[in-house]
Parts: C-alpha cells; structure tokens; sequence
C-alpha cells in the first residue's frame, strides 16, 4: 500500500542575474541545462511558460518573479505528475500528485499534505489526516471490496478503537466497533490481547517441537532403489504470510508423484501453519542433506520446487508472520546444491525477479526453470491465487504430456503463461519472461535409457 513519495523539487528560484542565463532562439538556457520558454518580466520568469531539464523533467504553468507560481504541472523523469497550485516554487494549494497506481490529493501547503485523500487503482481509497503521505491521524479506509475502516491511523495503518464496516447481503450498512493492531480487527482490546498470549504459546510450543517435526519429516524418506531412477523432491513455500503458496506446495507435490512417483521420496515445508514442517534456512539446507544423504548421486534425480515472494535481487521471502526469520539469497542457495553429492539436480524456482537463480545455478548437470526473468515480476502470488501462474502451467496440463523432454515441458508451460498474461490484459513489457537452462549433461543422462525409471 505504501509507495515512495518524492515531491522534493529542482532549485526552483530562478532570478536570472545569478543564474547567468544564455539567450537563444529556442528559448533561454540556464547552467543546469535546463531550457525556458515563456514569459517575463524584469528579467525573470513571469507568466505562462515551460521549463525543460535535460533528465526528462519538465513544468507547464505559471511563474512569479522567477518562481513556480500558479497553475502547472510538474512531470518527473519517472513519470509521476503534480497538478495543481504552487507558490514560491512549491506545492501550495489545491493539487493532485500520481504515482504509478497511487493517487493524493488535497489542499498541499509548502510541500506537504496534511489532510486529503489517497487513492490506491484497484485497491481502495483514504480520506483523512495525513502525515509524510501516509494514513496518519484519524480517517477512513474504503476498501474497493466493500469495507471501510473508521479509525485513528499511525505511519498508514490503523491503530487503536475504530469502528467497521461492511454491507450485507440484504444491502444493509453494518458497523462493528472493535480494536485494530496494524489494519488487523478484533473485537476488543481484550480479544487482541487474548489471541497475542495464545499466539505466543503456540509459538513457544512449536519452536521446542520444530526439530523432531523435521526429524520425524526426513525420517519417513524411502530408501535409494539399485538400478531404478529414484526422484527425490524438496518442495518449499517460503512466505506464510499469504495461503496460496502452501496451496502450491501440497498441489506441486501430488502432481509431482503422479507423475514421478515422488511420495515417499519428498520433503515438503512451509510457512504459514502447522500443517508442515517451518521453511527456514535452516530446515531447507537440512532437508537438502538429508535427501543427498538417501540418494544415488549417479542414478538419482534432486528436483526442488521454491516458492515464494522475491526480491529484486533474487531472494525468496521466508516469513512465518509469527516469528522473523532469514530470507534465502541466491548466493546461499548455490552454495548449498553446489555442496551435495547429487549429480543430477532439476531446479524450479516461482517468484518475482527468480531469474537470478537460472544466472547462478545452470550447468551442464542441471536443470533450471524460474518463472521471471531477473528483472521482472511473475503473476498469481495474490491471496486470490490457488496457485502461482507460472506452476499452475508447468504441472498443469504441461506435465500431463510428460516429462520427457525438460526442453518440450519448459516450451509448453512458458507458452501458457504468456497466454494467461495476455488474458489478463498485461502489457507486453511487464510480460513475467520465464527463463530456463538446461546441462547438456543432464539431457545426455535424462535420455539414457541404462538410467530410466523402471
């Protein structure tokens, strides 16, 4: 919800004797670069004009006495946009500030905003009292959903009493006082209190139980079969803070053993309930090991399935909401395959900006699918999702075809998603770009039929 605001604006006074202005026939430089066309009046900007900056900025509007002053408008070089009043070269009085899909308006003084409205496409809409452009004070949440937030906010979130509301299915207005902790409801100040103590107690329950879980986990794994080629799986959903990734864990491996008959030979962790085993760092590398304990490094197969949230640098969000954990960095992730005796390994990897990952990992004994280049985002990580786009084609009806060539398999899925991409309306340079690498060794080995399954 929360975007960067940048409102600070160029040096904006402009009193020509000191700027040492040259005169030309397209308009008046000054020593930034920067080029005026417009009116003047003693020697100063005065009246309608524009004022162009070699980085892609530029003002249409008014000046006064060498100062943005009046109606304009301010375009950035990223392209978000200020109309509205200014004084003195700063926003003053009525404006309108977008963003991106981020939208503020109100009655701006010297800059700031300190009461107006901020409107998120696709999201919802606040109207109150702000501060740094942020929810701040009281005010009113409306959600696009349906449901509104009556409260006192704090650094954009709600906090404290407030009051809900939702309409029913009859079309009546319902509103429920309570208590928010971070936009989060509860009925009252006691009920949050109560649900924190029994959160920390699970939690303190868990934390002492977490390892045998794991144990218990690795324990069950079937041993290596002589002569057949086994499929062992790790298949990890790192942000708990949102179900579809779980989702995707238990869906992934059911599709994975019916394929490649991986139950008894698969891990799974994840974030987010007890259902599983905690996704750490810890319980990855461990699971990892175990596995490469178990398996034929010559006639096994590792294939590990990664979900998660990332970052522009390749890492995979690991959050369980209730406790702070470490997040997976590419460079740790290659370390440990790297460290395995596994010689044949076949990576998936499903998050934003995860083609870091088919960068670090691919050689000529390995199989890498991400579902993003390393400089876009991927689709279907929403709570909405059953699962992430990029999977859902990858073990959808792709895999029913087989597996046979990693190649054909990577083919069929990336051609879904871009089909998914364009349903849905994505432009094509936000297209998620799904990437592979594929060993020449590992097809080599893939092929042979002294290593095929029996």
């Amino acid at each position: 919800m929360n975007h960067a605001v940048h409102l600070a604006l160029p040096a904006l006074v402009l009193l020509l004797a000191a700027c040492k202005p040259v005169q030309f026939g397209g308009g008046t430089e000054l020593p930034d670069g920067s080029v005026y066309n417009g009116e003047m009046e003693g020697g100063l900007f005065h009246g309608e004009g524009e004022l162009i900056w070699p980085d892609g900025r530029e003002y249409r509007g008014g000046f006064r006495k060498g100062m943005l002053g009046g109606q304009g408008k301010f375009t950035y070089a990223d392209g978000c946009i200020y109309e509205g009043e200014f004084a003195r070269g700063d926003f003053n009085g009525p404006g309108r500030y977008t963003c991106e899909d981020t939208i503020w308006a109100g009655n701006f003084q010297q800059g700031d905003l300190a009461e107006g409205t901020i409107t998120w496409v696709g999201f919802g809409t606040y109207t109150g009292e702000l501060q740094d452009f942020q929810p701040h004070g009281e005010g009113t949440l409306a959600f696009d959903e349906g449901t509104a937030i009556r409260a006192r906010f704090e650094s954009g979130q709600a906090n404290g009493k407030g009051i809900r509301e939702y309409t029913g299915a009859d079309g009546t207005l319902h509103e429920e006082p309570g208590y928010f902790v971070n936009d989060q409801y509860y009925a009252s100040k006691d009920a949050w209190q109560r649900g924190v103590t029994e959160a920390q107690s699970t939690l303190e329950s868990r934390l002492y139980s977490e390892a045998e879980r794991l144990q218990t986990a690795l324990s069950n794994i079937a041993p290596q079969r002589p002569g057949v080629r086994d499929v062992y799986t790790l298949i990890v959903g790192g942000d708990g803070t949102q179900g579809v990734f779980e989702r995707e864990v238990h869906w992934v491996a059911d599709r994975l053993d019916t394929a490649l008959d991986t139950q008894q030979r698969q891990i799974r962790l994840s974030n987010g309930s007890d259902a599983l085993p905690l996704a750490t760092r810890t319980s990855i590398r461990t699971s990892l090991q175990a596995l490469d304990a178990v398996m034929n490094p010559e006639e096994d197969l590792l294939l590990v399935h990664l979900v998660s949230h990332g970052d522009a640098n390749g890492s995979l969000y690991l959050d369980d909401s209730s406790m702070a954990l470490n997040d997976l960095s590419v460079a740790d992730g290659k370390q440990w395959l790297d460290a395995l005796k596994a010689q044949h390994q076949w990576i998936v990897v499903s998050a934003c900006y995860s083609g870091h990952w088919k960068d670090a990992l691919a050689t000529p004994s390995r199989v890498v699918f991400t579902s993003a280049a390393s400089d876009r985002t991927s689709f279907g990580c929403s709570n909405d999702s059953e699962r992430t786009w990029f999977s859902a084609a990858l073990y959808g009806a792709a895999l029913d075809d087989g597996v046979h060539d990693p190649a054909d398999w990577f083919v069929a899925a990336n051609q879904r998603v871009t089909e998914m991409e364009k349903e849905q309306g994505i432009d094509e340079e936000s297209h998620s770009l799904p990437q592979h690498a594929i060993g020449r060794e590992f097809s080599q080995w893939w092929h042979s039929p002294a290593t095929a399954r029996r």
